[in-house]
């Protein structure tokens, strides 16, 4: 796809049952060759409340990932424009104005992209229907469903939430990786396991790496475990540097980060109850702590070390992050940097072969790679100044006069959506902006002046 300056990036996909056709001009999207439903997997979802609705969703999950993943952004401009035609089963419920409404509202704030979908009848019955049967109950409504990967925030909150009741009354969604490592209750395990899709792409893979379709998967997917069980509590793992952060600082170029944004979940909330008719609610236990905070809580409880050394946080793709054909944080990214400011907020110490970066301190920015890394990059090295800058501009929030007005209409936004005085939720915002301030200052001072990460603040 050709895009001369000035032009927003446009792409028409056009999902199609099995030997369907798509329409002239659109990229064809198939059932069973780009999407590809892995069908344990798939029956890992099966409770006494499956129906129609779940598997039209799943592959309307999927062909959001798909038109963001398959359609770069330009160098010039953030917003894309995308077309999507996809079969469905309920046809009335998924053409009802109220839903299209929601879906288009939802996926526009947390991508920034223009969307137009568009329903028609799906032809063929789905196969994963053919001779299954219900095989999961759940008649506990009082269980709690959160998004579960290798992250920090995902294995710590979890953590916190199942020292803190019965924990066979978590349910994790798998969202990360395909690590078997459910709780049992008895001798059957928990459901839900692995997103029960993959996308397929052509040619040389998917070619834009911003990826913020991952925040309508994770909830629409949290949001269908939970209505899949009969429960109503879904737990964003989320601690408030990453929930916030994104949104809070400005930059030069690209659109807020809102995956794990109260707004953008109130808005899930509201497009989950159109398709559903069922009310689920999102919940952010850690919005007003920072990861460092997190940690220091997680790190307490009575559990083995490598529960948070061995958690992943890096942005980069694992072709880039290796060093002896063993993989390692980058240590520079944006989620690099936070994490390693949260484990120094934390006091709890993390081996530097984690990293590739393995020193900040030095004062050239190659010295801190490991021994033998030789994949530097000038992009790493944007990375790296980027990933500094965000978080030093956080740290500027909570004390500079000229961003006090924004920081306030923030609050009062965050207040709407959490049903909380504008004073309350001032006074959080600026409680944990100032904390972050004083957990970033901390961590400089400890790199030194010197440090190739404090020349590039200065």
């Amino acid at each position: 796809m050709k895009v001369l300056q000035g032009e927003c990036p446009a792409l028409k996909v056009h999902v199609i049952e099995a030997g369907g056709k798509a329409k002239e001009g659109w990229q064809p999207v198939e059932i069973g060759k780009s999407i590809i439903f892995n069908m344990k997997d798939l029956d890992d979802y099966r409770t006494k409340n499956w129906d129609s609705r779940i598997f039209d969703t799943l592959v309307l999950i999927a062909a959001v990932e798909y038109c963001d993943k398959a359609c770069k952004r330009s160098a010039w401009g953030w917003m894309r424009k995308f077309e999507l035609a996809m079969p469905v089963i309920d046809l009335a419920r998924w053409q009802d104005p109220e839903v299209v409404a929601a879906l288009i509202s939802a996926l526009k704030f947390l991508t920034g992209d223009a969307w137009n979908i568009s329903f028609y009848q799906r032809q063929l019955a789905p196969e994963e229907d053919v001779g299954r049967q219900s095989r999961l109950e759940f008649g506990d409504t009082t269980r709690i469903v959160t998004p579960f990967s290798d992250g920090l925030d995902s294995r710590a909150v979890s953590a916190l939430l199942s020292a803190g009741g019965r924990p066979d009354r978590l349910i994790r969604i798998r969202v990360g990786s395909k690590k078997d490592d459910r709780p049992r209750r008895g001798s059957r395990k928990l459901p839900f396991l692995n997103i029960p899709f993959k996308i397929k792409f052509g040619g040389d893979g998917f070619k834009e790496s911003s990826a913020r379709s991952r925040g309508f998967k994770f909830a629409f997917m949290s949001a269908t475990a939970a209505y899949l069980i009969g429960t109503h509590d879904i737990v964003m793992p989320e601690s408030g540097q990453g929930a916030l952060g994104p949104s809070l600082v400005q930059t030069s170029h690209g659109y807020e980060d809102y995956r794990n944004h109260p707004r953008f979940l109130t808005k899930m909330e509201r497009l989950f109850a159109a398709l559903f008719d069922y009310q689920v609610a999102y919940r952010l236990p850690r919005l007003w702590k920072t990861k460092g905070e997190t940690l220091r809580e997680f790190a307490a409880l009575p559990i083995e070390p490598k529960e948070w050394i061995e958690t992943r946080s890096c942005w980069q793709q694992n072709r880039n992050s290796s060093v002896d054909h063993k993989w390692r944080h980058c240590g520079i990214c944006a989620a690099c940097m936070l994490r390693r400011l949260s484990f120094h907020a934390a006091g709890v110490d993390e081996p530097k072969e984690n990293y590739i970066w393995e020193t900040l301190s030095v004062p050239e920015f190659a010295q801190g790679a490991a021994k033998g890394f030789n994949k530097i990059t000038g992009a790493m090295e944007q990375y790296a100044v980027a990933g500094s800058l965000h978080l030093d501009h956080l740290a500027d929030l909570s004390s500079s006069p000229a961003h006090r007005k924004r920081m306030s209409r923030h609050a009062w936004q965050l207040s709407e959506e959490l049903d909380v005085s504008h004073a309350d939720a001032e006074g959080e915002l600026f409680g944990l902006l100032e904390r972050h301030r004083i957990e970033w200052m901390a961590f400089m001072k400890d790199l030194g002046p010197r440090s190739f990460v404090a020349q590039w603040l200065a």
